[in-house]
């Protein structure tokens, strides 16, 4: 009895060791998971901590110029209005914000610069963008008109051209100039054909020279060749050849779809012609002369040696050069200002 009694003991004895080394076992266990768990959670937090502080740098980054403005929404005739108000704006700033509400829906349209210079900006205005003007004192605006009208005041029509050659960039940037001119429903009928060929240009003067050798003699009559007798003006035109470039600048009397349809150009005369004047005052203010020239009755040869389809017609020509040395003008003066003005 003893013997059994003693042996059920150490069974007993042998089993709570067991348990409590399971449950040291199950003690590490634990702790080392809560220390991993621990560990984990510390990293994840520094993970979002990190990401979070350049997510704001980056935004703080993007929205610097706008930080200084402050807006709010506003309904004006059915449209939203953004406020924008500058707060702490500094001298050197690069918001130029001249009005008080800028458009902010303009869809349709694009322009050289996504800026708008508006204190509001429109959210509802299909097809049309913000005028950006240019914001000068009225002293400014007078000094430059005066200096551009000193400028222009001493443009002339000259016939006689160096032999210095023109860039043909400098001829580009001057056509450009024209292309910005208003035009009927902005359709904007020019086509402006540089001819820059010594053999094309001497075609082209002698197609004029032939047509303008009979208007002399029979087609504008004798009151015409006196009016222009003291502008040393007749139908001899070297100058046609003589100048680097000639410019033949077309009015577009309708134009052609894809499929050959005809659609009207509106006022396409006045519209190509707005556009000669800006042409001519680029020239002058580029240091280059011209001298206008109305190719009267010869234009369709000039149309169909140019190979330029038949809703194109010539409207001018302009030898476009520098001036020769010793080149010489009409003495000429013109009608002050007080002649060809009335208020009302």
């Amino acid at each position: 009895m003893i013997a059994v009694a003693t042996s059920e003991k150490s069974a007993s004895c042998a089993a709570l060791r067991d348990k409590s080394t399971n449950m040291k076992k199950i003690e590490a266990l634990i702790k080392h998971l809560i220390s991993r768990i621990n560990q984990t959670h510390l990293n994840a937090f520094c993970a979002i901590a990190v990401t979070l502080f350049v997510l704001l740098q980056l935004r703080s980054l993007f929205n610097k110029k706008d930080s200084r403005r402050q807006k709010s929404v506003h309904t004006i005739d059915g449209k939203k209005f953004l406020r924008v108000e500058m707060v702490d704006k500094k001298v050197g700033d690069n918001d130029d914000i001249p009005g008080e509400y800028e458009c902010l829906e303009s869809p349709g349209e694009v322009g050289d610069n996504d800026d708008i210079p508006g204190e509001y900006e429109c959210l509802e205005s299909p097809g049309e963008v913000l005028y950006r003007a240019i914001s000068i004192s009225d002293d400014e605006a007078m000094l430059k008109s005066q200096l551009f009208y000193e400028k222009m005041k001493r443009r002339r029509s000259v016939r006689s051209f160096s032999t210095r050659p023109v860039s043909a960039k400098l001829i580009l940037n001057l056509i450009k100039t024209a292309g910005t001119a208003p035009s009927g429903a902005n359709m904007q009928p020019w086509t402006f054909c540089v001819v820059g060929k010594a053999e094309i240009k001497s075609r082209i003067r002698a197609i004029v020279e032939a047509e303008e050798q009979v208007n002399y003699s029979r087609r504008v009559g004798a009151r015409w060749v006196l009016d222009v007798a003291h502008l040393s003006v007749n139908w001899c035109k070297p100058y046609l050849t003589e100048a680097p470039f000639l410019i033949v600048i077309m009015k577009q009397t309708y134009q052609l779809d894809a499929n050959g349809e005809r659609h009207p150009t509106y006022y396409n005369e006045i519209s190509v012609s707005i556009a000669a004047g800006l042409l001519v005052a680029a020239i002058h203010n580029a240091g280059l002369v011209t001298v206008t020239t109305t190719p009267l009755n010869s234009g369709h040869l000039i149309r169909e040696l140019l190979n330029r389809p038949k809703n194109e017609k010539v409207l001018l020509l302009l030898p476009i050069g520098y001036p020769a040395e010793g080149a010489m003008v009409p003495d000429i003066k013109r009608k002050v200002v007080e002649e060809i003005v009335r208020f009302y």
